[in-house]
């Protein structure tokens, strides 16, 4: 018969309980990650270090509840038998099977009602969801179902004021506002609502404090400021955590570690544990649980909830001037893709193909300059044109992707306020012009085109580049292949492609 461990816990903090010291270095090495750099300091480069650090406090035996789940389902595999102590969830408030606002019932969208069915079983789940999946309206049916005092957490204004729009719309409650100056109900301190929207950055100031600088009033204040969110905290028994993937930082974890009455705990995210940090990666499940559903993008294209995607991947052919197979980073990204003219000229003759053949195109650039030259060549090549970046305000952002809705522009050119945030309308193709590497904004930025078509084929075509005469270029495009080349429901869809390391 194995040995037998009991693991405790609360809505913030889980234990080991009568743990023998061979039992918690086993739990100390489930919970341990790399310290980011770890193989740069001495005391790795000497022998004296291992590189590691681990979430379980050893002195006291605690861990974050978050764990609780994965370390059980860990000890399990070493032979333990698992003796689970929780204080229990509250019990839900609202209707067994909501229905919010104008949505009606669609069996296609069933995984939104399964993603609520396991929070209630767990209280805190991480639900992997992908881009075009309803992630909003998944935290308006839990919010229904538990109907209790919920705070919203996102790091983008944008985000939360939307939130903010679509609850009143939906529900005909007021929503509270922490954040951009706002704090309450109207700007009164003393007054929330059931659901609150609030800034990370917000919260995270008022809860830290007076620092060693600080003297007389102004350390009062601070300090009065502190106590004060602390409390506010205390309040919410539900918290949500949009974009969730942002919330490996210290700010969202001490943020929500002071939210010691919200047993419940949903992250959304389309891309958990993307971080090269494996720290950052496992403190997004130390506040919020483990892994509690996966939406797939091939289970959306396959119902119809997103348009099937085609991609191309275009080989360039000449080298720009003064761009060598060491250039650094920088110099690489200006030369080989900004002012790259054969790159911009391809990305033209694609948006005139497809606005030829019918299709609003969707551009998608990295940086401001690069947006300004590729909208001037598609002026010149006669194609209807808007370009919004991060200084346009949400309402000439609203008029823009209106006109590509409506078909009053042909081309909709957009750096990286397109990514998040924003309900853009279906689009027949997607070019990503910008290149870049990273997992989160590829994924986000090929969601954008895949909005399901009301008429004609629900289809959407995404361009891509070989980027092969830099090697930092060249690995970055080879990056973004193999993640379409992983994917399932998009690895489906390659229509063409170039040869892997050809530089």
């Amino acid at each position: 018969m194995g040995k037998s461990i009991t693991l405790l816990a609360n809505a913030v903090t889980g234990a080991v309980y009568n743990a023998t010291n061979e039992d918690k270095q086993i739990v100390q090495q489930i919970l341990s990650y790399h310290v980011y750099g770890y193989e740069k300091t001495t005391s790795y480069i000497m022998g004296s270090w291992d590189g590691t650090s681990s979430f379980f406090r050893w002195s006291n035996s605690t861990f974050p509840a978050g764990f609780l789940y994965y370390l059980a389902a860990n000890l399990k595999r070493r032979g333990y038998e698992i003796n689970i102590v929780k204080k229990p969830l509250p019990p839900p408030l609202g209707k067994e099977h909501p229905v919010v606002g104008k949505y009606k019932e669609d069996p296609r969208y069933d995984y939104q009602y399964t993603t609520v069915d396991r929070l209630l079983k767990y209280g805190q789940i991480i639900a992997q969801c992908a881009t075009g999946s309803g992630k909003t309206h998944i935290a308006e049916l839990a919010f229904a179902r538990i109907n209790r005092p919920t705070l919203f957490i996102t790091t983008r204004s944008i985000l939360m004021y939307q939130m903010k729009e679509r609850f009143e719309e939906d529900f005909g409650i007021p929503v509270s506002v922490i954040g951009d100056g706002e704090f309450g109900l109207e700007g009164n301190r003393s007054k929330l609502g059931m659901f609150t929207v609030a800034m990370v950055q917000t919260l995270y100031s008022r809860l830290s404090g007076a620092d060693a600088h600080d003297r007389g009033e102004k350390r009062i204040l601070k300090e009065k400021i502190k106590r004060e969110t602390e409390e506010l905290l205390k309040k919410f028994e539900f918290i949500i955590l949009e974009e969730a993937h942002e919330s490996s930082s210290n700010s969202y974890f001490d943020i929500c570690n002071h939210c010691k009455n919200a047993f419940y705990r949903l992250a959304l995210t389309a891309t958990p544990f993307m971080k090269e940090n494996e720290e950052s990666n496992m403190r997004l499940m130390a506040v919020s649980g483990a892994i509690g559903i996966k939406v797939t993008e091939k289970l959306l294209i396959d119902r119809g909830i997103l348009a099937r995607p085609y991609f191309k991947f275009i080989e360039l052919q000449r080298r720009p001037k003064y761009l060598t197979r060491r250039t650094p980073w920088q110099a690489a990204y200006r030369l080989g893709i900004v002012e790259n003219e054969e790159r911009n000229r391809l990305i033209v003759q694609e948006a005139v193909r497809a606005v030829k053949h019918g299709l609003s195109v969707m551009c998608l650039a990295n940086q401001i300059n690069h947006g300004k030259i590729l909208k001037k060549l598609m002026k010149e090549n006669g194609l209807k044109v808007d370009f919004i970046y991060g200084a346009d305000d949400a309402k000439e952002r609203s008029v823009a992707l209106n006109r590509l809705k409506n078909r009053e522009i042909d081309v909709l050119i957009g750096s990286t306020i397109l990514d998040v945030g924003v309900d853009v309308p279906a689009v027949g193709m997607v070019i990503l012009a910008g290149a870049g590497k990273t997992q989160v904004a590829i994924r986000q930025r090929i969601g954008r085109g895949l909005r399901a078509k009301k008429t004609g084929a629900n289809v959407c075509f995404i361009v891509d580049f070989n980027d092969p005469f830099n090697i930092y270029l060249s690995n970055h495009a080879n990056l973004r292949r193999r993640i379409i080349e992983k994917t399932d429901g998009f690895n489906e869809g390659i229509v063409s492609s170039f040869p892997y390391d050809n530089i």
